[in-house]
Order: C-alpha cells, then structure tokens, then sequence
C-alpha cells in the first residue's frame, strides 16, 4: 500500500512538473528529487486509480512546490493520468533551469491531461515567468507544443486579458553601427 501511494505521488508530481514548466524549462534536476505531500487526509482507491489528498495541500518536489485546498489524480488502466488541483486560490512555483528566475502560476483550479499534455489554469489564472506577467480567466498551455490561449470572462478584467512582456536585454558586445558614410564611429 506504501509503494502504491508513492506512485500516485508520483504521478501527481509528473503531472504538476509538465504542468508548471515544460516550456519555462523547469528546474530539471526536481525531477530527480524526493517528493514529499503533506495534507490533513489523504485518500486512495487501488481499483479505480483514483488518489485525493484534501485540506492544506502542500506538494514539494526539489524547487517545485503546489499548494491547493485539494489535489485528485487519477490513472487509467494504459496509465495515462490527469490531475485536478482545486482551492480558494491554487498556487505553484518552480525555479527556471540555469537561471535565477522563476515560473509561478495561480487560478482557482489546476487541470492536467498526459494524454493531451493540455494544462488549464481557470478563475483568476495568472502565470508568471520572471519579469513576464499573463492575466485571464483561463489559461491553456500544451506542454508539447508550447502554445497558450488565454481567454477571459465578462467578470475578469472588465472581459479582457493582459500581458506584460519584458523587452529583452540589448546585446552591449555588438560591433558599432557605421556612419551614413560608411565609416565607424
């Protein structure tokens, strides 16, 4: 039973590593990290594939932390999972790999499908990526092909979206242009 509930840990971890930082190339050594969940219940159904951990959810793995009011992953026979983070406000963060920065997200819910490798941040959803800020209602991001959708409702920012996106550092190396005359500075 230990080993079983392990597994399902790790599977919600899996899911939450894709979910949080494919694209953002997530800290890659958290993947070899001891996973640790704290919650005030747990409960697991062998048969149905099914693992629910409820009331202060707190997951951690390496720089990978999700916190939630609950968190149910389920696993199918061909052991394909999905993973439904819920709670006033879900919050994940993880450190980005290389860098001093890091990835953070927060909605009212949390969805992961492996099949689809489709993660939805819906109600109040917001991801942060260093200095880079995306507001809507729903986020939807395929950690495959690394495209987002973000969307909004009527009650969300007046129906609209945002996104504040840092320019990128100017390259200070670059030779200097030349005169209109042809000849350097």
């Amino acid at each position: 039973m230990k080993n079983k509930c392990r597994s399902y840990a790790r599977l919600a971890l899996l899911a939450l590593s894709l979910c949080a930082g494919h694209s953002a190339h997530a800290e890659k050594a958290d993947r070899d990290k001891p996973i640790e969940i704290s919650a005030d219940r747990g409960n697991l159904d062998q048969l149905k594939g099914v693992t629910v951990w409820q009331g202060n959810v707190i997951i951690v793995q390496g720089t990978l932390k999700l916190n939630a009011d609950r968190a149910t992953v389920t696993q199918d026979k061909q052991g394909n999972q999905t993973m439904q983070a819920t709670g006033r406000q879900v919050m994940f963060r993880q450190k980005m790999d290389g860098k001093n920065d890091w990835i953070e997200g927060q909605a009212n819910q949390l969805d992961y499908n492996t099949v689809t490798h489709v993660a939805v941040l819906t109600g109040n959803a917001r991801v942060k990526r260093g200095s880079d800020l995306v507001i809507g209602n729903v986020i939807t991001y395929n950690t495959e092909t690394e495209l987002y959708e973000v969307s909004s409702g009527a009650s969300s920012n007046g129906g609209r979206v945002t996104a504040i996106i840092q320019p990128k550092p100017r390259d200070t190396t670059a030779p200097a242009a030349k005169k209109p005359d042809g000849n350097a500075p």
